[in-house]
């Protein structure tokens, strides 16, 4: 058992967690932006925490690819490249047509039913403009059906790429165009999974990524990537998936 002088020189877990959860949000929501700096005494303030503790949770942010440190900088807002979002997306692209040609296919009516409820859920929470369950239930959508692909090592790496893109991914989370989309493109996908074809719904997957990560590049300047470019990626990658599951059931 830890003693009394072990337990107050480390922060406790849910202050830590709450901390990380907080500034994860501002980062999700466009409040803090890519590059801003996140200055341990002003953190401290803001928050009543030690420094220690804001360090803490400055770690595990940069742990989960949403702050980098820079020399003589300190620690900001990761900002990406734009070959490094070209290779992320890439690779996400990949890793999600990987887990949908993974999925048995026909699929689980248990699944199926465990889809459209959280598909429920998530609708009503755009209708309220509740962001925050939004983009929470947004990722178990997501993770419910990559999951069904029984390859924790797949999934977890899929994971990893989330969290590095959430500023990303999330960017146009209050655009109730995009919102209205997103979910008209979730409903589509459940479609498929109840009557339709792994091919449909890989097709779904693929084209739904793409316009956040747009959006983000138009508001952000400096993005020249060719269209041909992320066509001809978009296409490789397609028959790169075929390839690598080859004999799974199309």
């Amino acid at each position: 058992m830890a003693n009394l002088a072990e337990t107050c020189d480390h922060p406790s877990v849910p202050e830590l967690a709450d901390i990380v959860q907080s500034l994860k949000e501002e980062i999700i929501f466009g409040r803090l932006l890519p590059r801003e700096r996140l200055v341990e005494g002003e953190l401290s303030d803001r928050y009543g925490a030690s420094r220690h503790l804001i360090r803490s949770a400055l770690t595990e942010l940069q742990g989960m690819g949403l702050v980098a440190r820079r020399r003589n900088k300190g620690a900001m807002v990761r900002d990406f490249s734009v070959e490094e979002v070209d290779e992320i997306y890439e690779m996400r692209a990949l890793l999600q047509r990987e887990a949908v040609l993974r999925i048995p296919w026909p699929i689980d009516r248990a699944l199926l039913r465990e889809l459209q409820d959280i598909h429920c859920s998530y609708s009503r929470c755009v209708e309220a403009g509740d962001l925050r369950q939004v983009c929470i239930l947004n990722n178990k959508f997501h993770f419910t059906m990559f999951e069904a692909a029984n390859n924790r090592c797949l999934t977890e790496m899929i994971q990893r790429i989330w969290t590095e893109t959430l500023g990303i991914r999330c960017y146009s989370i209050g655009d109730p165009i995009w919102l209205g989309r997103a979910r008209d493109e979730h409903a589509a996908m459940i479609a498929q999974l109840a009557t339709g074809s792994r091919e449909g719904l890989l097709r779904l997957v693929d084209a739904h990524i793409w316009p956040a990560l747009e959006l983000y590049k138009r508001a952000h300047g400096g993005w020249h990537a060719s269209k041909s470019r992320q066509v001809a990626r978009h296409q490789g990658g397609v028959a790169g998936g075929r390839r690598m599951s080859a004999g799974v059931e199309s």
